[in-house]
């Protein structure tokens, strides 16, 4: 059993819902007739676009304007992925754990961790055979590492081989790194190309080594009491890879930590999608995330990284966290309407959710390179200093998906009608 940090660990919600809450303008339908009407008289009159015109700087007209989504992680046990498009309001629900591996389709050949299970990884520097490790494997030259001790303080770790690097491998609090030397074994919270903890994998084979993975944590199936949650369950076990590539497809190679054989994949990139997604579990392909330009939100439930927290550098998970399709080029920005310091909330003077227009988007803000800017910090729970459970109202958040469109988008619940955790529900509108 790997030890969890207790961050973000209170809160309930029981009952699974499967409903999709879809709240249209009552006009929407008669604006579409004159929207269509007006393009094709204007293509009529015009027969073709003049010299000067540049294709696609006139974004798509999406088909939803406004929307009510209650999006479906699957109550506390926090058990789905959900991937959100805001110009169709459409949903695509996947289970969390079927996946540890994601490849990307770009130009770098880079391999992302499933966050939302708790996958982590370390290359093994000394070993491009993966027949010749195992949990017997000793290192030439043992690993300088730190780790938090008994008492929550930093502390040298020298790791002598495979089966101690296995104690501080899977994300806790107690698990190895070291921030100040590079050296993370997860993925960084930003989701960029460049924090992957796999290396970027060469087209030169014997640059590419050999990585044990922990292959995180199965969603456990009991039901919290009212008010909590419970997302993280036993140890999934250690796996052992290795990750060739010739530019436009991957070769991966997998096995369990001590097999003495391995099996191996070709992974085809797809220029569609962000990311090919792998269980080296279940030894097999699987369809995860949307085409990278039909979603915006992903609210991935969980979601795990090490880091410096305030202090304490260590590993963490977090529930009810919403990233954004930066691979995708989708922006988004936080409005703050108030600020609190020191116990004293003050008014920022920025308008409400309702009142802001398109006129009020301010460009410059817009973060393509951090997927994490909704993350957690849209609901706030009790934590380690007491508090209430709730929706944070002080802030809502813009949004400019991958075709040019500009929405507000604002959380209104995390809980269901009988004060269960995991049934976030979202409102936005099209800013025009």
């Amino acid at each position: 059993m790997v030890l969890l940090p207790a961050i973000s660990c209170w809160g309930t919600e029981g009952l699974f819902t499967s409903n999709f809450c879809l709240i249209l303008n009552s006009d929407l339908n008669m604006k579409r007739f004159f929207i269509s009407q007006i393009l094709v008289t204007g293509l009529l009159i015009a027969g073709c676009s003049s010299d000067d015109d540049s294709p696609g700087t006139t974004p798509e007209i999406p088909v939803v304007e406004s929307a009510t989504i209650d999006v479906e992680s699957g109550g506390p046990n926090q058990p789905n992925q959900v991937y959100i498009d805001l110009s169709t309001s459409e949903t695509t629900v996947v289970k969390r754990d079927t996946w540890e591996l994601g490849f990307y389709s770009g130009s770098q050949n880079r391999v992302f961790l499933n966050a939302a299970i708790l996958v982590t990884a370390a290359e093994l520097s000394e070993f491009t055979d993966i027949d010749e490790v195992n949990s017997s494997t000793v290192f030439e030259t043992p690993l300088a590492l730190k780790g938090l001790n008994a008492q929550f303080q930093l502390a040298d770790v020298s790791v002598a081989g495979v089966e101690e690097l296995k104690a501080g491998l899977p994300l806790s609090y107690y698990m190895y790194g070291d921030l100040d030397n590079g050296i993370i074994f997860t993925d960084s919270k930003e989701g960029a190309l460049s924090g992957t903890t796999i290396a970027e994998v060469s087209t030169t084979e014997s640059n590419n080594k050999v990585y044990i993975v922990s292959a995180g944590s199965e969603i456990p199936a009991g039901t919290p009491d009212p008010g909590d949650i419970l997302t993280t369950g036993d140890h999934r076990g250690f796996y052992k890879i290795r990750i060739l590539t010739d530019g436009s497809s991957y070769t991966l190679q997998y096995a369990e930590l001590d097999a003495t054989t391995h099996e191996e994949v070709v992974i085809t990139k797809d220029d569609s999608y962000n990311i090919k997604a792998f269980s080296i579990v279940n030894g097999a392909e699987v369809a995860v995330e949307p085409p990278k330009e039909d979603w915006d939100i992903n609210f991935t439930s969980v979601y795990s990284y090490y880091g410096n927290m305030g202090g304490l550098v260590a590993g963490a998970a977090y529930s009810d966290y919403a990233l954004h399709n930066t691979l995708g080029n989708v922006g988004l920005y936080t409005v703050f309407t108030a600020e609190t310091t020191d116990g004293e909330t003050v008014e920022t003077g920025a308008p409400s959710f309702d009142e802001f227009t398109r006129a009020d988007v301010k460009e410059s803000e817009l973060k393509y390179n951090d997927r994490a800017v909704i993350g957690s910090d849209w609901r706030q729970t009790p934590g380690f200093g007491g508090g209430t459970a709730q929706v944070r109202n002080d802030r809502y958040f813009v949004v400019k998906d991958a075709s040019g469109n500009y929405y507000k988008l604002q959380f209104t619940a995390f809980m269901n009608a009988f004060g269960h955790r995991g049934y976030p529900q979202f409102k936005y509108e099209l800013l025009e």
